[in-house]
């Protein structure tokens, strides 16, 4: 991955450079957290109609992925980018997996839809 930098405020960018976290010290805690995440926002959106999205690079995605709206973790940051042609275009970038998962999920049911954010407690590390 190439990297590129740009201009934002000091506090965004100390709280961008944070590694993420969870409270459960296992080795494995956060990887096992956004595996949780990727799979409630497929429970969040199974089933909705004429609505093309991936997520977690392939792990989840709708029956259409012609163009995507897509979710992924990259490094310490989870994006939103579409799909158009080939072509990606941002459109948010996040440190909080809660908070992209929520908008995600909003922006691609186009406000249908929410996360219930009580399933898969066991998975949850």
């Amino acid at each position: 991955m190439i990297q590129k930098s740009i201009l934002v405020p000091d506090f965004v960018a100390d709280e961008f450079q944070q590694p993420l976290r969870h409270p459960n010290p296992a080795p494995d805690a956060v990887d096992r957290s956004v595996e949780r995440v990727y799979r409630l926002i497929n429970a969040a959106l199974e089933g909705l109609e004429h609505r093309d999205w991936d997520v977690g690079q392939r792990s989840f995605y709708s029956r259409n992925d012609i163009e995507p709206y897509c979710f992924s973790r990259i490094g310490d940051k989870f994006y939103i980018w579409v799909e158009e042609r080939g072509h990606k275009s941002p459109i948010s970038v996040f440190k909080s997996r809660y908070m992209a998962a929520d908008y995600f999920v909003w922006l691609v049911s186009q406000g249908q839809r929410k996360i219930n954010w009580d399933l898969f407690m066991d998975s949850e590390p």
